[in-house]
């Protein structure tokens, strides 16, 4: 394939995923036409990232996509590979072992990963979701303590958990980090309605999938109370799923609306 192929297909899908990516991709596909052979990174990195966006992009542009699958891929394309040129320009180096290598009788890691990501993002209806998929694939890309089987459980995680459940594990990581206050109110669960029990359920789905930590608390009487706030803590696998993810890039105005709701009354 020629090198104006392989500008011609990462231009085309990262073109489609404006409509959520915004301006980041005018800059992308800004660089892949003035950059060597059209290469996504500079120096000696530039060949092996290419390589990989470039064989998935050649697999996606055989599929049947609808309009809005196109956008979320093209979406998650973009934001791969502006972290990757992120981090890069951070003075990280992209991982030197087995990840890019080729396998006998298999691909490389790195597409697996890739896909894996592009197939959960092409399925996405939280649209807000897919800039952290995009992360996710980009800082595996400079992380060699990530097996191939734990970027595909991350990725599995990623994609089960809600925005909001991002959210939180944010905002408690932040609590961590900084000593920050949580404000949620989650308090008598006898007097819950139905709209209001999702969010005990996200509290519950993320302390089962080990993000969290909820003690056990109960008065033995009708004023128990489920969760209490104050102490709930991050687990460390936690703590990894936001960086991985960059979650850190959550906007600001989003967290402090989302902390500053009272989604139980006691």
């Amino acid at each position: 394939m020629t090198n104006n192929k392989e500008k011609d297909i990462i231009k085309d899908i990262i073109s489609t995923g404006s409509e959520i990516s915004g301006g980041i991709g005018s800059a992308i596909i800004g660089g892949l036409l003035a950059g060597p052979a059209g290469w996504i990174l500079g120096g000696a990195s530039g060949p092996i990232v290419t390589k990989i966006f470039n064989s998935i992009g050649t697999e996606i542009k055989e599929r049947f996509l609808s309009h809005r699958e196109g956008v979320r891929i093209g979406a998650a394309y973009t934001f791969a590979i502006h972290k990757i040129r992120q981090n890069e320009s951070n003075g990280q180096s992209l991982r030197d072992d087995d990840f890019f290598k080729d396998v006998k009788d298999n691909r490389p890691a790195s597409e697996e990963v890739l896909e894996g990501i592009i197939l959960s993002s092409q399925r996405e209806f939280e649209e807000l979701k897919i800039k952290f998929l995009g992360n996710l694939y980009a800082n595996v890309c400079f992380n060699k303590e990530v097996s191939k089987e734990h970027a595909n459980q991350l990725t599995k995680t990623a994609n089960h958990l809600s925005f909001r459940q991002y959210c939180i594990l944010q905002l408690m990581n932040e609590k961590y980090i900084e000593g920050q206050e949580l404000k949620f109110k989650l308090r008598g669960l006898d007097k819950l309605e139905i709209r209001e029990i999702d969010i005990i359920a996200e509290f519950r789905d993320l302390q089962q999938r080990g993000l969290i930590y909820i003690p056990a608390t109960y008065d033995g009487g009708n004023n128990s109370d489920p969760i209490q706030l104050e102490k709930l803590s991050i687990t460390k696998g936690g703590r990894f799923f936001c960086d991985m993810l960059s979650l850190e890039e959550i906007e600001k105005d989003t967290l402090d609306h989302l902390n500053s709701k009272t989604y139980i009354k006691a």
